[in-house]
């Protein structure tokens, strides 16, 4: 099934993971070891699906790939690679997939985009796995490091923002990221 618009993308979406119980979520924030409501996790989702889109509308991206990948069961989501599982400053969750080619979601655009609802700017953390569930390869790792570097450093400078990297957790990348101002 492939999407033409948010909209229908959305009500599929919703209609999937309420279908499902949110399972599918709550074993997500289990395996990463956070506390978080799966309900919410729907929430953050389609909010930062929606502003992933909008960022692309701007920069004119086509986007049917990255909306078509967005799938509650990941067994749908076959060109997905990577899951990024965003802190929104503590209100929600989201869970955006990617492909290999870790072109979206944009971190820079997202870790500035004004959450109305949530009363939140941003996201606090990101951790970043595989959809598969296996250990990031120190490859991996390392490939990810640069990205997640790359496209932060090209929207900001280290005295604007700065973030560190945690990959104790062999099944995923933890990445903390904040205004300088705020680290201080």
């Amino acid at each position: 099934m492939g999407f033409t618009t948010f909209e229908t993308w959305e009500k599929y979406f919703r209609s999937e993971a309420k279908s499902g119980k949110y399972l599918l979520f709550r074993q997500h924030l289990q395996n990463l070891g956070i506390q978080g409501n799966p309900q919410l996790m729907l929430k953050g989702t389609i909010d930062v699906v929606r502003a992933t889109l909008i960022y692309a509308q701007i920069d004119e991206q086509e986007m049917g790939s990255f909306l078509n990948m967005q799938r509650y069961n990941l067994a749908e989501a076959p060109d997905s690679c990577y899951v990024f599982t965003f802190d929104l400053g503590g209100r929600a969750f989201a869970r955006i997939l990617a492909g290999s080619n870790l072109i979206y979601p944009d971190l820079a655009d997202i870790y500035n985009h004004p959450w109305n609802d949530l009363k939140r700017v941003g996201y606090r953390c990101v951790w970043i796995s595989r959809t598969d569930g296996l250990p990031l390869t120190p490859e991996q790792l390392k490939d990810l490091e640069e990205e997640v570097s790359d496209d932060l450093r090209f929207d900001y400078t280290e005295d604007e923002v700065g973030f560190w990297f945690d990959s104790s957790n062999p099944s995923c990348l933890f990445v903390s990221v904040d205004d300088v101002d705020d680290c201080e």
